[in-house]
């Protein structure tokens, strides 16, 4: 009887402990699980705070939007006012254009009748003019020229000492170029006994407007002042009266001569002078025209 009654106390002391031991375990989670005050506050501060973060980014958002949409509309009506102001503009200016010149053909026929257009000048008519054969031409050598060395073939150059005209029209103008090519040379020095002489011919003239014109001319004869000259220069003083070359004779056209009449004297004289004849630059010489031309110039 007493085990038994020690063996239900021993039980009973077991299960207190278990129950006591129960208790303890419940207690503590009970005791964890509790909130705190300060964190669950601290917690919904933060939350209202990013709620109002968030509210204010969507109200930034939206002004934004609405001030772009605001700017784009402002921009658009600037666009539109521009282009009405320039469609006015134009019209403005084409009712001026029009204006104006309902304005000049309504003036027109008074300023026609104040000023009538005065008839077209007739150009001038271009005319011929004829430089007939024989006529004589005064010209002076532009440089020397002589026998001694002058070459058959040789070009040479003057210029016209007086103007040419036919009647009261100018063909060329005094200093108007006048070129030529030496025929014949026969120099006194070179040959024993030969009487010197030298031939020109006369090829082109330049006229009045610049043109050139072909011609025949031939020397009829020597300036005043190159007779005696050139005479002195071939047979010296005492027998330059007996010089043939002042004057040309027939059969020696565009020549001129040194010599003196008779062939023996004039031989022997260039033998023992060596003579040449010299035409020294500005010697001035007469040429005939062998041949006419007929230059067409406007009329003046």
């Amino acid at each position: 009887m007493k085990s038994q009654h020690l063996g239900m106390y021993l039980a009973t002391c077991v299960m207190a402990v278990a129950l006591t031991g129960c208790g303890r375990q419940d207690a503590a989670p009970t005791a964890a699980n509790t909130p705190d005050p300060a964190a669950a506050k601290a917690a919904e501060l933060e939350a209202r705070e990013q709620q109002l973060a968030q509210r204010e980014a969507e109200i930034k958002a939206k002004e934004a939007e609405q001030e772009a949409v605001r700017r784009a509309e402002a921009e658009a009506a600037e666009r539109e006012a521009a282009k009405v102001a320039a469609a006015r503009k134009a019209a403005d200016e084409a009712a001026a254009k029009r204006a104006a010149a309902k304005k000049a053909a309504e003036s027109r026929p008074a300023a026609v009748a104040r000023n009538p257009t005065p008839p077209p000048v007739a150009a001038p008519v271009a005319t011929p003019v004829e430089v007939r054969a024989g006529t004589q031409l005064v010209v002076a050598l532009a440089s020397d020229v002589t026998t001694k060395t002058a070459k058959v073939g040789d070009q040479f150059e003057a210029r016209l000492a007086t103007a040419l005209r036919s009647g009261d029209r100018l063909v060329a103008p005094e200093g108007a170029r006048v070129t030529g090519t030496i025929t014949e040379v026969v120099s006194g020095s070179s040959q024993i006994g030969a009487v010197p002489a030298l031939g020109l011919r006369f090829d082109q003239l330049e006229l009045a407007d610049g043109r050139q014109m072909a011609i025949r001319g031939e020397l009829q004869q020597l300036g005043q002042s190159e007779k005696g000259t050139d005479a002195a220069k071939i047979l010296g003083g005492a027998a330059a009266g007996a010089v043939i070359g002042h004057q040309i004779k027939h059969g020696t056209k565009g020549k001129v001569i040194g010599g003196i009449l008779g062939g023996a004297a004039g031989a022997v004289v260039a033998k023992n002078t060596g003579s040449e004849v010299l035409l020294q630059a500005g010697s001035q010489l007469t040429i005939a025209l062998e041949q006419g031309f007929v230059v067409t110039q406007p009329a003046s």
